[in-house]
């Protein structure tokens, strides 16, 4: 019985070295250029770096689709991350993450809208089984952005 046959859905990614300090991931006619040269950040985004632009990209996703289904009106998304790494043996150990919203919607409904979209994340939730997640929402209302005059 194959994944798709018990219900899994199945996810597939080539990862392709093109030289010593580049590799290309493809999926479905895209591709990311990352970095693969170790301490060389010149090259690229690096393997740490691209897991944690995933967890931002899950939970953005979830956001998005949330939103839409809750009549919620959001008007910018940005998601920071910190991952903090130790060496021996080399893992994160914690990963910071900073949802900020800007929306003129109630802060209770903007409050739920980020723990769904924490709750439903896929590669939140990998991680989060894994690694110390800790979650913060930043709200900023529009009128904050406007300059006077």
């Amino acid at each position: 019985m194959t994944h798709e046959e018990k219900g899994l859905r199945v996810y597939r990614v080539q990862v392709r070295r093109e030289d010593e300090a580049h590799a290309t991931a493809s999926t479905r006619n895209h591709e990311l250029r990352l970095g693969v040269r170790r301490g060389d950040p010149t090259a690229g985004f690096n393997a740490v770096e691209t897991l944690l632009a995933a967890l931002g990209t899950c939970i953005i996703t979830n956001v998005n689709s949330l939103a839409e289904k809750m009549h919620l009106q959001v008007d910018e998304v940005t998601v920071d991350l910190a991952g903090y790494r130790r060496e021996d043996p080399p893992a994160l150990v914690r990963i910071d993450v900073t949802l900020t919203l800007e929306s003129a919607e109630p802060e209770e409904k903007l409050r739920r809208l980020k723990e769904l979209a924490i709750q439903y994340g896929t590669v939140t939730n990998t991680l989060a089984a894994g690694v110390g997640m800790h979650f913060m929402l930043m709200l900023r209302r529009p009128e904050e952005n406007e300059t006077a005059g």
